[in-house]
């Protein structure tokens, strides 16, 4: 009756992402085993107690699974990552930021999280028009998800804009606001 538990705790601790915890439960479980029979405890109660202890031991790893590393979104339900702003599926907002960002010495990154797809649109518009003044007019990546904006006075300088899923990202490298 205790190895049909035994298992069943066993096979539901694995199922919950516990694997490697629930092997090295069973090796010490049967190596207490073993060494006490093998030092002359063959005495049902030490016995029951590492049996106790390795059902138990199962059960908390059971009931407190591990963390998963790439969570769900809770409106669809698809696989996202913890870093994400929002559901490439869905466009659902995971947090209240709407942009976040980031800066290097050469180098300027915007998130921006988007309500439709439509919107895309708009922020490729809005950063052409911004950027023309300064010289930015050559498009050497002009697709329906990016946009790559070059000033042809300036090397290794640009304006890259892309779109995954309902989040939009401007990365600005080398871009001197004074160039005209």
């Amino acid at each position: 009756m205790f190895l049909v538990l035994e298992v069943g705790f066993f096979v539901f601790a694995f199922y919950r992402g516990r694997g490697i915890e629930a092997l090295f439960a069973l090796v010490a479980f049967v190596g207490v085993t073993f060494g006490l029979l093998e030092s002359g405890y063959d005495q049902p109660d030490f016995i029951h107690l590492a049996d106790g202890i390795f059902i138990i031991t199962l059960i908390v790893m059971g009931l407190f699974p591990k963390k998963e590393k790439l969570s769900r979104c809770p409106q669809c339900d698809a696989l996202i990552l913890e870093d994400r702003l929002s559901c490439k599926e869905c466009g659902y907002l995971f947090k209240n930021d709407v942009a976040m960002e980031k800066s290097s010495k050469n180098i300027s990154t915007k998130t921006i999280v988007m309500k439709t797809i439509d919107e895309f649109e708009k922020i490729k518009n809005q950063i052409i028009e911004q950027y023309a003044p300064l010289g930015y007019t050559t498009r050497s990546i002009d697709k329906e998800d990016s946009l790559m904006l070059k000033n042809e006075h300036v090397n290794n300088s640009y304006i890259l804009l892309k779109r995954d899923g309902f989040e939009a990202t401007i990365d600005i490298y080398n871009v001197n606001k004074n160039v005209v």
